[in-house]
């Protein structure tokens, strides 16, 4: 045999075994790439959304108990949320911040650095967060968001009665890298990393009608606004006298906020759930983390926490870059079998034509 056919044949033996050998690598290479063109299928990118048109409100403070008019207008892609008071020459703004809150009892104040301020923003906020709104401009006629029925239901209807726009401007979210923790005593609350966000909230009152309560929401498809923010807020009839006495609760009735009587529900509506304690603590968990301008991706576990908790916990969360990362938000456009569906009508509409 001479060299040139040895060669060939050698040649042709080796090209059958690399064949034999990255056959399989290209079968499953082929998988692969249509498993993640079916995943990319079944999201979409995220916008940023603001309101179609302007919508106003008026209602009493929970604690001022002043009347203010709200006005909740568009703003631009970008902006985030952000307050104005109409009341104060030059109408200065407040951010909505988790780095502007400069109070958190009785609820969430925050201030710019001139010291003008805004009560009480953590329904609204939470209203925010459930109906995807990005961008807002809030206008108030007073120093305090007003308190409405003392749960997000009312925001979230004002909301969607105009309806949300889609900018030109990508909606990011913040996705937890690290566990970070927060304890007092013997409260505590925690974030730790996960694809979606959630929180599991525990507590633990001494009056029988609440005791130990524990709810657990993923936030998803809609679980906001139909498990949470109809919940309102609560209080003990005999702590009344001493909170109005120290300038909290001055606009408090039966008409925004639960109010408890050793066991008994004074409201003549009674409660929205047996468990409506628990999920207004979520629901003022939903506001404070909304503070920190983005969507979160990640697991909160809270125990006896509230807004002062709340608050730190963001401050350390978002204090170091390594404990998160900025990512584009995406969406799911449908379930697997539905595009496994459009994509089957397609092929028969392109094999008709």
């Amino acid at each position: 045999m001479d060299i040139r056919k040895f060669l060939t044949i050698w040649f042709l033996n080796y090209c059958y075994k690399c064949y034999k050998m990255l056959f399989p690598l290209k079968l499953l290479s082929c998988y692969i790439s249509g498993k993640l063109t079916m995943l990319a299928k079944l999201m979409k990118s995220v916008y940023q959304k603001t309101l179609n048109v302007p919508v106003k409100c008026e209602g009493v403070g929970l604690h001022s108990g002043k009347l203010v008019e709200m006005h909740i207008k568009p703003a631009g892609p970008n902006t985030g949320i952000f307050f104005r008071r109409l009341d104060i020459p030059d109408n200065p703004i407040i951010n909505a911040s988790y780095d502007c809150v400069v109070d958190t009892k009785y609820g969430t104040t925050l201030a710019n650095a001139d010291g003008t301020h805004v009560q009480t923003v953590e329904h609204l906020m939470a209203a925010f967060m459930g109906t995807e709104i990005d961008n807002a401009e809030v206008i108030l006629s007073s120093c305090e968001v007003p308190v409405m029925d003392g749960s997000s239901k009312s925001f979230v209807e004002m909301i969607n009665s105009v309806g949300k726009k889609e900018q030109i401007a990508r909606k990011k979210s913040i996705k937890v890298l690290r566990d970070i923790c927060v304890s007092f005593e013997d409260k505590n609350i925690s974030i730790s990393p996960s694809d979606t966000f959630s929180i599991n909230y525990h507590i633990n009152f001494s009056d029988p009608l609440i005791g130990e309560q524990t709810y657990e929401v993923v936030f998803f498809n809609g679980a906001f606004k139909e498990q949470i923010c109809s919940a309102r807020t609560f209080g003990f009839l005999n702590e009344v006298k001493a909170l109005q006495k120290s300038g909290f609760a001055l606009g408090g009735s039966l008409e925004n906020a639960i109010v408890l009587d050793n066991g008994k529900v004074l409201n003549p509506g009674g409660l929205r759930y047996k468990n409506e304690f628990v999920r207004h603590k979520i629901l003022d968990c939903c506001g404070d983390m909304y503070l920190a301008g983005k969507n979160l991706i990640g697991s909160i576990e809270a125990n006896c926490a509230g807004h002062e908790l709340n608050n730190i916990l963001l401050r350390r969360l978002l204090g170091d870059k390594k404990n998160y990362d900025i990512v584009e938000t995406v969406g799911q456009v449908g379930t697997l079998e539905e595009v496994k569906t459009r994509e089957r009508v397609d092929v028969e509409k392109i094999a008709i034509a």
